[in-house]
């Protein structure tokens, strides 16, 4: 999620504690810190953008993760205010940043809850990284004439609420979705918030003999195409070639919707690796590209995400 959701949600959680609101608390403090943390891992970014998205929700969002930022969080908060309790500003920083990977494990994108058990990115693909009407949600909640801590019940309860509506919607469209599709061909659908508009959804569909990119809408069952891609092998010679290089290995951990494109060109062999999950004006989101020569050994290598070509070394 954005900062100001995750800052917005960790004061709710900081309400929990009865206390009125004030930034001079160290129970206001280290909660607001600790929804901050996990995303903390953008100094990344100082060693290039590939090592930015590959360490971006990862180790910084597990469980061993936030337990680290919340340890740095009530030293911080001790060494300037000794009158702090250290244990008491530790619980409340490990409740913000669990805050903050709870409601990303609820984005598309997902975290690294299972790190390092599983090195996976999991998601339950249900809101937008800024979500308008959970902020509305949060927002209206501050105006609301009560204690701190009933102000936050009622917020998580409407939140909760809202997720649980979102699930539903969700659930709905996967129904009308394989009732709309020849069922028995059909191997695995994904269903995520829209990227563009806010009452539908993408989806990708998986079946026999391609993958199918779409969106359905949220209330009525409008369903538009937008890509329909030959099934290839995945397994190819080329294929598993590629998943041993760099950006290869990566994509297999960050997406679990994964399309291979083979290319042959001048003697050289190109093969274009799709994440399936975004696509906006006909373009995907993300993708990687491993050029290889005719032996078969990369010799060139590339990502591109956000419009941004960022080389990385094979």
């Amino acid at each position: 999620m954005d900062a100001l959701s995750h800052a917005m949600i960790g004061l709710t959680v900081a309400g929990l504690s009865g206390q009125p609101l004030s930034f001079h608390d160290p129970i206001y403090l280290a909660t607001l810190l600790g929804s901050q943390a996990p995303d903390f891992d953008i100094i990344a970014q100082m060693r290039g953008s590939f090592s930015y998205i590959r360490q971006h929700r990862a180790i910084s969002h597990s469980i061993p993760g936030i337990a680290m930022w919340s340890i740095l969080i009530a030293c911080s908060i001790q060494l300037f205010n000794p009158e702090a309790h250290f244990f008491t500003s530790l619980l409340w920083a490990f409740a913000g940043s669990l805050s903050h990977i709870l409601i990303d494990y609820f984005n598309t994108h997902g975290t690294a809850l299972l790190w390092p058990f599983r090195i996976e990115r999991k998601s339950c693909r249900l809101l937008n990284v800024f979500d308008p009407i959970l902020f509305c949600i949060m927002l209206g909640s501050c105006l609301l004439p009560f204690s701190a801590f009933i102000r936050s019940m009622v917020t998580l309860i409407a939140l909760f609420t809202y997720i649980l509506l979102r699930i539903y919607l969700r659930q709905r469209a996967k129904l009308w979705l394989q009732s709309h599709f020849d069922e028995p061909a059909l191997i695995r659908l994904c269903i995520m918030p829209s990227l563009k508009r806010l009452l539908y959804w993408d989806f990708v569909i998986e079946t026999v003999d391609n993958y199918i990119v779409g969106q359905i809408g949220a209330l009525y069952p409008v369903i538009e195409i937008s890509k329909s891609l030959p099934k290839n092998e995945s397994n190819s010679y080329a294929a598993i070639e590629a998943q041993k290089t760099t950006v290869g290995d990566f994509f297999i951990s960050f997406s679990p919707l994964i399309y291979y494109e083979e290319i042959y060109d001048n003697h050289l062999l190109k093969v274009n690796i799709y994440d399936l999950r975004y696509l906006i004006n006909q373009q995907f989101r993300h993708s990687a590209t491993i050029i290889f020569d005719k032996d078969y050994i990369p010799i060139d290598s590339y990502m591109l995400s956000y419009g941004r070509k960022i080389r990385i070394p094979c």
